[in-house]
């Protein structure tokens, strides 16, 4: 295929990123055929050099899993286009010299042994909680300024600069609309990604985050003092950015004159991310009339059960199916479908709805 037909097939790419599914493979793949390379990627960072996602084209299993495994935290590239404004182009070529690449482990034992002997980076992103850029690699390092400097290629940054604002405020408008109907019921949301940083919040989350003493931010980052409730939040967020089911997590009040925590998480529209990153949209619901679940030992000790049927039972009381509190767990659903039997026998119960009413009664 030709540059030109590259181009064109690129630029309609581009015109679609605020689609429902936005061919972001096409993007990657036309920058990679404009630009010529063998191969391209699009990684998106958190915090600097935390790695959220890496979407390839013609690049190996092998390099994509040792990239994610230990290479991220090595890459060359991260350090010196670390605050670099949207639109900067990066050409390992002319950053470093030939004595330094030689005696530089990622790209000797990285770099050459995968074919990339010269990286072209683009910077599509650069925010304050995460950063994305396409990266155009060579097996052959050769002078590519005159080249990027061309009609072809200043043609296809400045579109791609534009299709990417356009994309930003729908996505800005869909968040807006989104905040407008939850707010009239009194609710708050917030984008937040698989590892927990909050990207936008609306003004109640906002509000709701600044005077909470269980959940709040940290750098950002949500964040709560108790470290099995914040296991079981990393664990939700994983599961629901993974999957496209719910997941309803309840965060007990710390102290008797606040609010339980209600979160409903679900995977955020794929016009929200960049690339193919994951994106958990979350629901905040008070409940000021629910009663304190009670604790692990407590239902253990009541009801002559193990721990592991107590956090069962405290999941279904939360709201969580099977399926899901298996995820969180990190076991079998058949191993929890076994524990729910085994709770119904030792409760005295027929129907979960019955265990979860003995549980909430029980002192």
């Amino acid at each position: 295929m030709s540059r030109d037909s590259a181009l064109r097939r690129t630029l309609d790419a581009i015109a679609h990123l605020g689609d429902p599914q936005p061919p972001w493979t096409d993007l990657l793949q036309g920058v990679q055929e404009v630009i010529g390379g063998d191969s391209a990627t699009f990684i998106v960072l958190e915090n600097g050099d935390e790695l959220l996602s890496f979407q390839q084209v013609n690049v190996s299993a092998a390099a994509e899993r040792e990239y994610a495994q230990h290479f991220c935290a090595h890459d060359i590239l991260i350090p010196p286009t670390l605050g670099a404004p949207p639109g900067s182009w990066f050409d390992t070529h002319e950053l470093f010299s030939s004595t330094f690449l030689s005696r530089n482990v990622y790209y000797a034992d990285f770099m050459c042994r995968h074919n990339a002997r010269q990286m072209l980076a683009y910077i599509v992103d650069q925010g304050p909680q995460r950063r994305g850029g396409l990266t155009v690699q060579r097996n052959t390092a050769t002078a590519a300024h005159q080249m990027l400097d061309g009609t072809r290629v200043r043609r296809l940054t400045h579109t791609l600069q534009q299709g990417l604002a356009r994309r930003d405020a729908r996505a800005r408008q869909w968040f807006g609309d989104a905040e407008s109907a939850f707010t009239a019921f009194d609710e708050a949301i917030f984008l937040v990604t698989s590892a927990g940083t909050v990207l936008h919040a609306s003004a109640k989350a906002q509000a709701f985050f600044g005077t909470h003493r269980a959940l709040r931010l940290r750098g950002q980052r949500l964040w709560h003092p108790c470290a099995q409730t914040q296991q079981a939040l990393a664990a939700g967020l994983a599961l629901a950015a993974q999957s496209h089911q719910q997941v309803r997590l309840r965060i007990p009040a710390r102290s008797a004159g606040q609010a339980h925590i209600e979160l409903e998480l679900t995977r955020a529209a794929s016009q929200l991310s960049l690339g193919n990153e994951a994106l958990v949209l979350a629901r905040i619901r008070l409940d000021r009339s629910l009663r304190s679940i009670p604790s692990i030992d407590s239902l253990c000790s009541t009801f002559g059960i193990t721990p592991a049927e107590a956090r069962v039972l405290t999941a279904l009381v939360a709201g969580q199916s099977s399926k899901q509190h298996a995820g969180l767990q990190g076991v079998s659903v058949h191993t929890v479908r076994s524990q729910v039997t085994s709770l119904m026998t030792k409760m005295a119960c027929t129907r979960q709805v019955d265990l979860v009413r003995k549980a909430l009664l029980a002192p």
